[in-house]
């Protein structure tokens, strides 16, 4: 109350929305109802996988997506937007060599992580551990099979037989 008395924006981000119980999402919906005649006095912001959307559509939860103005999905990275990404977060991280990742490892970790950022970031950084490990300098697709090899929920849709 007191930060929306002195005008500032009071923010609730909520990471894993997903695993939160129905009583939890409840109180969260009671939070939302807090306002003056003007305005707001705190936005709430859900962030979750999947499941989150099925779990806000359970008939109890009618009234809290009733409260929900905005929702976005994001969708699985492209070959061209995993490079960026992977490219952002190496320069992130203080990097300021050339590419590290080769084409064809660039590919075979889109398709195996499927786009998802969660899964592109545990498979780069096993990648990155198994190039340091053999003496290289950049990541190729041995790396790449070896870290796709080693993550249970990767997708080995190009497995040798």
């Amino acid at each position: 109350m007191q930060a929306a008395d002195e005008g500032h924006r009071v923010v609730l981000l909520v990471d894993e929305a997903q695993t939160l119980s129905y009583a939890a999402l409840e109180s969260i919906r009671l939070l939302s109802n807090l306002e003056t005649e003007k305005r707001k006095l705190i936005q709430i912001i859900l962030f979750g996988q999947p499941e989150l959307d099925i779990r806000l559509q359970q008939p109890q939860m009618r009234q809290l997506r009733q409260r929900i103005g905005f929702h976005h999905q994001l969708l699985p990275l492209s070959r061209e937007e995993t490079g960026a990404y992977l490219e952002h977060r190496l320069r992130h991280a203080g990097y300021t060599g050339g590419p590290l990742f080769q084409n064809n490892a660039l590919r075979l970790l889109q398709r195996s992580s499927g786009g998802t950022p969660r899964l592109l970031n545990l498979l780069a950084h096993k990648a990155l551990l198994a190039t340091y490990g053999s003496g290289r300098r950049r990541v190729g697709r041995r790396e790449m099979l070896r870290a796709v090899a080693d993550t249970p929920q990767a997708r080995r849709v190009w497995w040798p037989i």
